[in-house]
């Protein structure tokens, strides 16, 4: 019941706003839905009409639009997945355990304690990001705006954001999604037994730890070469001189860099507790 009421509380919001603003425009610019499969899908190798060359990544290699909202939803993306994993740290958890019952799992308070920490995560990843693409226009000597820079550079990162989303969900995927399995013989609850298989239990050990934590890494290693190479594409059309062009990369390198050794902590954490408790 509860879902419905938000189904069609969202879908009544989504009728008055097309209609003061358009529903070409609301679509493109600020329903969150098509907002979001709008900027994965440049990572996909049709186009359909959206911007950029067809093949993988061929939307990514035009920039997005240099508006702070548009380039703070990107970096939403990011966010998103580093504060999942944050909240699966001991550090995290040892936190909440010594906050007032106010503020604990589960309590109002917490949900606000939350909404705090994910803002706070989203200024400090622009703050960071800003600050590493106006070391970028500094030392390529660029001439565009630095709002026109991030918004050149934040292309690089959509692989990243996709890579990470992938790899933090990999284990859930591959023990919730056994649950196919089961659904596949009773899809609509009716007490059906199609194929046999409505009593098959999810086995949670059927993939290895070690399997999850390689597959996490060459799946990381591969985003980010095609995230120097997105990068590497923009500071060469954007330079003056190719020699500019080329030390222009090493700050946005280093800010990946960073962000990748942040992420994989953040990433073993789980694994790590797992580990542990075996």
């Amino acid at each position: 019941m509860g879902t419905a009421q938000v189904i069609l509380a969202y879908g009544i919001v989504n009728v008055v706003m097309a209609y003061l603003f358009g529903a070409e425009t609301w679509l493109r610019r600020g329903e969150v839905f098509s907002v979001l499969f709008a900027t994965w899908g440049r990572l996909g190798y049709f186009r359909f009409g959206a911007p950029g060359p067809r093949g993988f990544f061929g939307g990514l290699l035009r920039p997005f639009e240099a508006s702070v909202s548009r380039l703070t939803f990107v970096l939403m993306l990011l966010v998103s997945v580093s504060f999942d994993g944050l909240l699966a740290t001991p550090a995290w958890k040892n936190l909440v355990s010594q906050l007032p019952d106010a503020l604990r799992t589960g309590a109002p308070g917490y949900t606000i304690l939350l909404l705090v920490v994910f803002v706070l995560l989203v200024g400090v990843i622009w703050g960071l990001f800003a600050g590493f693409a106006a070391a970028v226009r500094a030392v390529g000597h660029l001439d565009e705006p630095l709002l026109n820079v991030v918004a050149g550079l934040l292309p690089s990162l959509v692989p990243i954001a996709f890579g990470y989303l992938l790899a933090h969900n990999f284990d859930y995927l591959a023990i919730n999604g056994q649950l196919l399995i089961h659904q596949a013989s009773d899809p609509f609850g009716m007490g059906l037994n199609l194929f046999g298989t409505v009593n098959y239990e999810p086995n949670r050990n059927l993939i290895p730890t070690a399997v999850v934590w390689y597959f996490e890494i060459v799946l990381i290693i591969g985003v980010h070469i095609a995230a120097v190479v997105l990068a590497h594409g923009y500071l060469g059309r954007a330079a003056r001189t190719e020699s500019q062009g080329r030390r222009a990369e090493w700050p946005w390198i280093a800010a990946m860099v960073g962000y990748t050794m942040t992420s994989l902590w953040l990433l073993a954490q789980p694994i790590v507790q797992e580990g542990v408790k075996g």
